[in-house]
């Protein structure tokens, strides 16, 4: 049983070194960065693309009425023309709307030019977003190939390994296969440690004089009571 446990041990070793759940972490970490940048990229230019329509409506709804201001300020002005009989009040009254009617025309002009000026600015905004995106987008598939790559190999040699293991584990009894798988669950990387005396190899943790006891007599496999892995009464040595 503890040559099993060694194969089990050594095989998980291995296995460990190219799973690519840590292997390719950062390569995932870093492609997922690349996503979430392009998703905030296109989410802005969706939000530029919807500005730039506002500021076009904006713009041709004060031309079209650029038009109709004139014609007021002209009616306006005509009355003091025509009307004589106007009081000094009601004349101040006219050249004041007339006034306003000259300031509304005069900021809408102004308006207009902004709103030009601003989507001259999100026009070259948007020009150099796209070409982020692009560069980022060429990035993210070459990133993406080789994670899919190096993902798929890391696959096929981790089935390898689980191949290697369940025929490792034919060798035990049932009971003591449901304990590895248990001690493998809880330490992916290292279900197997040794005993140290009175104190666990992996967790550095003193184990009560009954588990002591229990893994001397090799019966059966034995966790350990703080870190759950499978203990070994000691290792064999290599020739």
């Amino acid at each position: 049983m503890m040559q099993v446990l060694l194969s089990l041990r050594d095989n998980n070793q291995e296995r460990t070194k190219v799973d690519p759940k840590t292997q390719l972490a950062a390569l995932y970490r870093e492609i997922l960065g690349l996503r979430n940048g392009i998703d905030a990229i296109e989410k802005r230019l969706e939000q530029l693309e919807r500005q730039n329509q506002e500021r076009v409506e904006e713009t041709e709804r004060l031309i079209q009425s650029k038009p109709k201001w004139m014609t007021e300020i002209e009616e306006v002005k005509e009355q003091l023309v025509r009307k004589s009989d106007l009081t000094l009040k009601d004349m101040l009254g006219i050249q004041q709307q007339v006034v306003q009617l000259e300031e509304q025309v005069s900021h809408a002009d102004n308006r207009i030019v902004d709103l030009r000026m601003e989507r001259r600015q999100d026009e070259q905004t948007h020009a150099n977003l796209v070409a982020g995106l692009k560069e980022r987008k060429a990035k993210y598939n070459q990133r993406a190939q080789i994670y899919n790559t190096e993902k798929a190999q890391a696959d096929v040699r981790m089935s390898e390994f689980t191949e290697i293991e369940n025929e490792l584990l034919a060798n035990l009894q049932p009971r003591d296969r449901a304990t590895y798988r248990e001690a493998l669950r809880a330490n992916p990387a290292s279900p197997v440690a040794i005993l140290e005396g009175e104190i666990c190899g992996g967790c550095r943790i003193g184990l009560s004089t009954m588990i002591v006891k229990s893994v001397l007599r090799g019966e059966k496999l034995v966790l350990c009571e703080s870190c759950q892995r499978v203990l070994m009464a000691y290792v064999l040595q290599e020739t």
